[in-house]
């Protein structure tokens, strides 16, 4: 089970590695707004890499960080496509450093906390974005398989997250299919990204 687990996080990084090459090489194809799509990418893509690595002294201080970086860029990239008013940036600036500084603040505070606040507010901005582009179905666009595959993701890491601890509890191959399960999950995602970069045209 745990090979398993390290082979379905190895495919899942080639994909987001491809993914971030395609975007690069095409890069002018994008929108001003579909390039939020880019920033996360390249943001994950280095929160892999570090945690691939296991770079010294990065675990304490990279979750919160990782909670705080995708929560501005995915909420960063629904309220430009929904075309909401900048000051919701601010709110989502501040939401962030709040998710950032919370564990430093609060000691025995859990970030699992935050990380499914968080997701739950992704959610619901994704969600409403959904409805909005089905109605406009017409409209070409994209990203909308991506979308639709962000809400599945995002929507199955806030039951993941909020019984990480009882998972701590269960038999070692339980704990391994359990994040087998969310490594898929990452790992469809990530191709799911490739695809969209791959099919873009002018």
């Amino acid at each position: 089970m745990e090979q398993f687990f390290k082979i379905t996080g190895i495919v899942a990084d080639i994909f987001l590695t491809v993914a971030l090459i395609l975007a690069i090489i095409k890069y002018k194809r994008f929108t001003k707004n579909e390039k939020w799509y880019i920033y996360y990418t390249i943001f994950v893509f280095f929160i892999e890499i570090i945690m691939f690595f296991k770079i010294e002294g990065s675990t304490e201080f990279l979750y919160p960080v990782y909670i705080a970086g995708e929560f501005f860029l995915m909420t960063g990239i629904f309220i430009k496509k929904l075309n909401l008013s900048k000051y919701y940036f601010i709110l989502t600036i501040v939401l962030s450093l709040i998710v950032l500084s919370l564990g430093k603040i609060l000691p025995e505070y859990e970030n699992d906390y935050s990380k499914a606040f968080s997701n739950l507010i992704i959610v619901c901005l994704i969600a409403f974005s959904l409805i909005q582009e089905i109605k406009n179905f017409s409209k070409k666009n994209n990203f909308l398989f991506l979308d639709g595959m962000f809400f599945l993701y995002y929507t199955v890491s806030i039951f993941i997250f909020i019984f990480q601890q009882q998972l701590i509890s269960l038999h070692t191959d339980s704990f391994f299919i359990f994040w087998i399960i969310n490594n898929l999950l990452v790992a469809i995602l990530y191709f799911t990204i490739l695809y969209t970069y791959l099919k873009l045209k002018k």
